[in-house]
């Protein structure tokens, strides 16, 4: 009772505070939970909180515990890339994996001594990283590693507290993962034997005996046979495999084999969904999560077999842990809810985190869940979202995201990758489509592309557009589409099909390779599950570059690496390109700059959704009119006489020594002036900051340059007042770089540079600490 009056009041204190207008920069701050490990006590849990630090353009992993008595708190704040949190079987340690200070370093293994706070320190020193690692029952570790030397996998056994690290087995190149059986006298693993990625579909169960070091095969059925988990007593164990093991996009379903050998057996033969985790706690039931159409539910497989629902409504439950079925810590987010921890017993939900608290003031489009049938019945879902500012009896421009399909789906959720809440800000209405082929529907549904490639796909995704169009929603003359990946050539593709879109865009991302869990998401399986999986893997018939004559639709296609993975056989975004441009079509065509991995950091995806904004307001908004008003900081600002303007940095600062504002703090900004490379001709540039140099804030107030900042003995001054007016003259050897200063409020906020001659730079300023 004392907790529903908390939440009531909660609710009514939230809906007296003013919604703020949704900016990227807040939408970047939401916080994700990764991965969750239920403490042997019950009473505790550790799990990662992953998040963009803008400040440093990061992305960061950080280890948390949750206690009834203190609530959420950090564990090893010095650690930002922590991954696979495992409790000892005594509650004592908490081991997790991290990698060094260098982005490429391999993961090691670390211990954490919760009970007495102390640092966390490093078990071992493996060259090639730690992949995985579980706890053995007499609190030693056993780690599997790389070789560097040979690439293979290794077995490891590392002592506690000491670190002392013993050699165990190795000389396979194909293990992914393993898990130490309940007594601690074999390892469960997978391999493809091999460590190719073309063999995905050959991965097989194995057993390691520890005493013996002998090997013997599991389970060999076709098909990928992968996620061993041991039961309590340790003799069975259950995995996850493909329905139809010859098809990645297949649904999971989950098999037991007994642990001392024996033909599988499918625990969820009547369960037709597909499944995406599972536990199985040391009391109780089987516990799982499963995709069912745009939501993630937790199920119980009982010991009669029989498959009992743990949750309902529409929420999407993510990683989980549990000591038994009665008890479940996980992750749970919604249309306007962002991801918390919750526990959840037989009586009550309870939220155990608030990281995005904030998330519950923002000015959001309205979100649901809509369902149609294509022209030959086949019934079709997907997400509508509203543009935040939806009026009644008005029409919108809407986008389509091509984000299911394939094996995947689009959730009903509030953090999307294709950014829906971030373009309803701005005035979109934002359609995203779970065609044939994708998960959460069934077998036949998720296998009804097999051999038809971006075809009915494409034919749902166009049905879809009519009921939006129908509903009164969206402009029929106003539409786009646009995805990412495989949803990139889908988007594409479709504009072979049809001209009815004004505008599109097609991101094709650059997918990691190298040693750690291989899955569906790497480039070499994005290869395979096209080129040699499907049957009738799309030809020259399926191809937008084959069949550009028929494109007219302004394309902006994007690559995000500087050397992308090419996970599609046929589709490359270079031969569309130079196809659109020797037919003069409207195409742009983005690469990073060399060096960059464009949208692999934070402002990277800042600059990446900016770049499509633009593009739709172009062709959906203006006619075809590039009006979009401001550039981001870092890039560069064409201007007059064939100079070009770079903000490189802007950071508030409280002081310069010692000096203060009056109120609020000082935004430093510092801004480079160089001549372009592409200017035919660079003639003098004068600017007069006194007239010339102006910040507009978030409420359209005009500041005036306080002052610039230079180095007087060593330190960092600020030296009041409007300097003298400057020219710049072409031919120098070095750009000509300014350090200002303006005074700003507390608040975080959307600020424009005005610089005289050149279009604003938009700068984003967090609010003061």
């Amino acid at each position: 009772m004392q907790l529903s009056c908390l939440v009531l009041l909660a609710a009514v204190q939230a809906s007296q505070i003013p919604q703020q207008p949704l900016v990227i920069e807040d939408y970047f701050s939401l916080k994700h939970i990764d991965a969750v490990a239920a403490g042997p006590d019950g009473g505790s849990v550790a799990f990662t909180v992953s998040g963009a630090a803008l400040e440093d353009d990061e992305h960061r992993t950080e280890l948390y515990v949750w206690r009834a008595a203190t609530g959420a708190r950090a564990v090893a704040p010095d650690f930002v890339s922590v991954q696979l949190p495992r409790w000892s079987r005594d509650g004592t340690w908490l081991a997790f994996l991290n990698r060094g200070p260098e982005a490429a370093s391999a993961r090691q293994l670390w211990l954490a001594p919760v009970l007495t706070g102390d640092p966390p320190f490093q078990l071992g020193e493996f060259a090639g990283g730690v992949i995985d690692y579980d706890w053995a029952p007499d609190g030693s570790i056993y780690a599997l590693t790389v070789s560097t030397e040979s690439g293979a996998r290794e077995f490891w056994r590392i002592l506690i507290p000491g670190g002392t690290a013993e050699f165990v087995w190795g000389g396979d190149p194909g293990i992914r993962e393993m898990a130490v059986s309940p007594a601690g006298s074999a390892i469960v693993y997978s391999s493809n034997g091999s460590g190719a990625a073309e063999d995905y579909l050959n991965y097989d169960l194995r057993i390691l005996e520890l005493e013996s070091g002998s090997i013997r095969r599991l389970a060999s059925r076709p098909g990928p046979d992968v996620a061993p988990v041991w039961s309590p007593d340790g003799r069975t164990i259950v995995f996850q495999a493909p329905q139809d093991p010859r098809y990645l996009n297949s649904q999971t379903e989950l098999l037991r084999v007994p642990a001392s050998g024996g033909s599988p057996e499918v625990v969820t033969g009547s369960f037709d969904r597909s499944v995406v985790e599972h536990r199985w706690p040391a009391a109780g039931d089987l516990i799982f999560t499963a995709a069912v159409g745009t939501h993630t539910h937790l199920f119980a497989l009982t010991g009669s077999g029989a498959i009992r629902p743990l949750t309902r409504g529409a929420f999407d439950f993510g990683a989980f842990d549990a000591r038994d079925a009665a008890m479940i810590f996980a992750v749970r987010e919604a249309a306007t809810q962002a991801a918390e921890l919750y526990r959840i017993d037989e009586s009550a939900v309870e939220p155990l985190t608030d990281f995005n608290a904030r998330a519950a003031n923002w000015g959001l489009g309205r979100q649901q869940v809509i369902r149609w049938n294509a022209p030959d019945g086949q019934s079709v879902e997907g997400v509508l979202i509203y543009p935040a500012s939806y009026e009644e009896g008005r029409r919108y421009p809407l986008l389509v995201h091509t984000s299911g399909g394939r094996g995947g789906r689009v959730r009903d959720v509030l953090a999307q990758p294709g950014a829906y809440q971030l373009f309803a800000a701005q005035g979109y209405a934002v359609m995203a489509v779970n065609p044939r082929g994708s998960s959460g529907y069934g077998e036949v549904f998720a296998t009804a592309n097999r051999n038809d490639l971006a075809g009915g796909d494409v034919v749902d995704l166009l049905a879809g557009v009519d009921i939006a169009i129908a509903m009164g929603l969206a402009d029929a003359d106003r539409l786009a589409i646009y995805g990412s990946d495989w949803g990139a050539e889908l988007a594409s593709w479709s504009l072979t099909r049809t001209r009815r879109f004004a505008a599109a865009v097609a991101v094709y991302r650059g997918l990691e390779e190298g040693p750690g869990r291989s899955g569906a998401g790497t480039a070499s399986v994005q290869r395979a599950s096209l080129a040699g999986v499907y049957e009738g893997a799309p030809g020259p018939d399926r191809s937008a570059a084959a069949n550009a004559r028929y494109i007219e639709t302004p394309l902006l296609i994007i690559e995000t690496a500087e050397e992308p993975a090419r996970w599609v056989p046929r589709f490359q975004p270079a031969d569309l390109y130079r196809a659109l441009s020797d037919l003069d079509r409207a195409v742009e065509y983005v690469r990073p700059t060399a060096g960059a991995r464009f949208a692999a950091t934070p402002r990277g995806r800042r600059s990446l959704f900016f770049r499509q904004l633009r593009w739709f307001d172009k062709y959906l908004k203006f006619g075809g009119a590039d009006v979009f008003d401001f550039y981001l900081a870092e890039e560069w600002v064409p201007g007059p006489e064939g100079w070009e303007l770079s903000v490189a940095s802007a950071a508030p600062r409280v002081d310069y020594t010692g000096m203060r504002p009056e109120s609020g703090r000082y935004l430093e900004v510092a801004m480079t002036l160089r001549a372009a490379e592409s200017a035919r001709r660079v003639r003098t540039l004068s600017l007069d900051p006194a007239t010339g140099l102006s910040l507009v804030g978030p409420d359209g107030t005009l500041r005036r340059l306080t002052g610039t900042v230079t180095e007087v003995f060593g330190q960092e001054t600020l030296i009041l007042g409007t300097p003298a007016p400057e020219s710049l003259q072409p031919g120098g050897s070095t750009p000509s770089t300014f350090r200002l200063a303006f005074e700003i409020p507390d608040q975080a906020g959307e600020y424009r540079l005005l610089v005289e001659g050149f279009q604003p730079v938009r700068i984003w300023v967090p609010a003061s600490e």
